[in-house]
């Protein structure tokens, strides 16, 4: 897949001809050439140009072919191409559909709300990274996925290539006279750790190791069945992607973890939306260095294999 970092590493060339027989300069930060063919076509072209450092318009040394005009296709609607995954999903499904209809479609050229261009070529919806949301409910929606919501809504992490996906544990399934919730706040059925106190046997505490603590601290001696909901070793809550979780504990947030094989990040239960905003991007920055490590790796070895 090639699609620029930037919209301002694209150029649009209003010329007949785009070779090396004739002198062409272009802006120093073009990358990639998209020449108008016709009154709506274009083909794209990566461009690599010589001269100074100081020189704002640059010599162009030599142009590369991506796709010719039968293999571009123009999206009519003015769309927000600051959101990659929202372009990459959408060119799949227009080269998908094109190539159905027999047409070599390969590359999507898109127009931007203030009028600038970028482009998709042979999208791969495999480079969306995925990332799963954890929580509980009470409150509904829970508060860290209402956070990444809003976040996301915002696009705030339209750069990123990021997709995200929820997982909620619904605590209202062990609501009961004889259950044990930490927090009164949560409004769920049954005794709460802040508010309550008991003198019998037989309760079912839900919640995480610090509940457990403050429970055996607080009732001591006092038989209890216990469902841990802690988010590093709860099985309710062990994730099937990458991830971002709450937990109550300072010492495991903030860095990268992992659970149940992926990578992850913890955000404390009072995080703001920053704080929030910052991890994603920390996490997010963390599976593009894996990527590239292990692509760096299978290349090494397809090297020493071949020699």
């Amino acid at each position: 897949m090639i699609f620029p970092a930037e919209y301002k590493r694209i150029g649009v060339v209003h010329l007949n001809e785009i070779d090396d027989s004739k002198k062409h300069f272009v802006y120093f930060l073009s990358e990639y050439l998209l020449k108008e063919v016709g009154d709506e076509g274009y083909s794209v072209h990566k461009v690599v140009h010589e001269g100074k450092d100081s020189e704002l318009l640059r010599p162009v040394k030599s142009v590369e072919v991506i796709a010719t005009e039968d293999q571009v296709f123009c999206y009519e609607k003015r769309i927000n191409i600051k959101n990659r995954v929202l372009l990459i999903e959408k060119a799949a499904e227009i080269c998908e559909i094109q190539q159905k209809k027999g047409n070599p479609i390969n590359t999507v050229v898109f127009t931007g709300f203030d009028k600038h261009i970028t482009f998709v070529h042979k999208p791969d919806l495999t480079k969306i990274k995925n990332i799963q949301v954890i929580d509980i409910r009470p409150p509904d929606p829970p508060g860290l996925i209402d956070c990444v919501r809003r976040l996301n809504e915002s696009n705030i992490f339209g750069d990123l290539e990021v997709k995200f996906f929820e997982k909620v544990v619904d605590l209202t399934q062990y609501e009961g006279d004889n259950t044990m919730f930490p927090c009164s706040a949560s409004e769920l059925v049954g005794k709460c750790l802040d508010t309550d106190t008991i003198k019998e046997n037989g309760y079912l505490l839900v919640g995480c190791q610090m509940s457990k603590r403050i429970f055996e601290q607080k009732f001591p001696g006092l038989k209890y069945d216990f469902v841990d909901l802690c988010p590093i070793n709860s099985k309710l809550t062990k994730p099937e992607m990458p991830f971002v979780i709450r937990c109550c504990q300072v010492k495991n947030c903030g860095k990268i973890i992992h659970i149940n094989g992926f990578p992850g990040i913890a955000v404390h239960w009072g995080v703001s939306e920053y704080e929030t905003s910052e991890a994603v991007r920390k996490l997010a920055k963390y599976i593009d260095n894996q990527e590239n490590e292990a692509n760096e790796a299978n290349g090494a070895n397809g090297a020493n294999e071949s020699s």
